[in-house]
């Protein structure tokens, strides 16, 4: 595993930070690798010495749960590191992936158009999985205003034999005062159509499939739901999740057609892309190439929670469909 991990790297297809949060779930000594930080990334100590945590940074982690660290602290073994971007220069192309999502969680949440604008920074932490604290830029497309949101995104290991599971646990505008609650995604309270192995991909729908179950997305509904750009995105993004540049070489995607399942009834079906649980099946191109993808989003019922677990394939590519 180790020669394997290591050769990813030097070969740039796996980056340091993805290979950090394997090696954590694996148990394995991330010193050995000499894992380096982005030139943006604020220098702290990461010894495993028993030193004394750094009162400052422990306050500044507390009081903004994560969101706002100076650079100027010390920061421990897996805490928090924080990463400025500054006025130009945009976000690795994952990062901006999970700060769009947690614009779309919001706008769910709160029956808003918030548009993602930019990444100001973000702060990143490796515990058995990677924990990004995301500041976005939005405009909000009802009045023109400006708003700053924060969002808490969590890439984990799998675990119903998904390809890529992200989930959100903070989606908020910034505080004024101190807010210092966060609300782990309850896994038990979604519905249990919903959980488990992930389901098999549909293509198209038979003459014996429950109508109301399935809904075939229109032009219309992509073009009055950027978000469904957003979710073939992160299907592409599934496929190449260790070679970063591979996925952005692919971009842009083009949406070939999407139907949605979901067990919520409907007067109009339509109305399925606004179920709080549901499941696409996506068929798009990217750079000459068909995939098909199954993305399953769920959510607990409580604001700012979304889970998106999903698997992706090369149409010539064999999978459990």
């Amino acid at each position: 595993m180790a020669d394997i991990l290591r050769q990813l790297l030097d070969s740039g297809k796996l980056s340091d930070e993805t290979c950090h949060s394997i090696l954590c779930g694996l148990g394995q000594h991330v010193d050995a690798f000499h894992l380096s930080k982005t030139e943006e990334e604020v220098d702290g100590w990461t010894s495993e010495e028993d030193e004394e945590l750094d009162q400052e940074y422990c306050r500044q982690v507390t009081e903004s749960l994560g969101f706002d660290i100076d650079g100027k602290v010390c920061i421990p073994a897996c805490g928090i590191s924080p990463v400025f971007l500054g006025a130009n220069k945009n976000p690795r192309s994952e990062v901006a992936l999970y700060g769009r999502l947690g614009v779309h969680c919001f706008n769910i949440d709160k029956e808003r158009k918030f548009q993602y604008m930019r990444i100001p920074k973000y702060n990143v932490q490796y515990p058995e999985a990677m924990s990004f604290h995301i500041t976005v830029e939005v405009n909000d497309l009802a009045d023109n205003s400006a708003h700053t949101l924060q969002n808490l995104v969590t890439r984990s290991f799998s675990r119903n034999g998904e390809d890529l599971r992200v989930s959100t646990g903070i989606c908020r505008i910034k505080p004024k005062t101190p807010e210092r609650e966060i609300c782990l995604v309850d896994e038990e309270a979604i519905d249990k159509f919903y959980r488990g192995v992930m389901p098999n991909f549909v293509s198209k729908l038979g003459a014996d499939d429950d109508k109301l179950r399935f809904y075939e997305v229109q032009e219309q509904d992509v073009c009055a739901n950027d978000w469904l750009r957003l979710y073939t995105e992160f299907a592409l993004f599934s496929y190449w999740r260790y070679n970063e540049d591979g996925f952005e070489s692919c971009l842009p995607v083009e949406i070939k057609k999407i139907i949605v399942e979901t067990c919520d009834t409907h007067r109009e079906p339509r109305m399925k892309l606004k179920s709080s649980n549901a499941i696409f099946h996506i068929n798009f191109n990217a750079k000459s190439c068909d995939y098909k993808s199954v993305l399953r989003r769920t959510t607990d019922g409580k604001p700012g929670h979304i889970v998106l677990e999903i698997n992706t394939w090369k149409k010539d590519q064999s999978s459990s469909a």
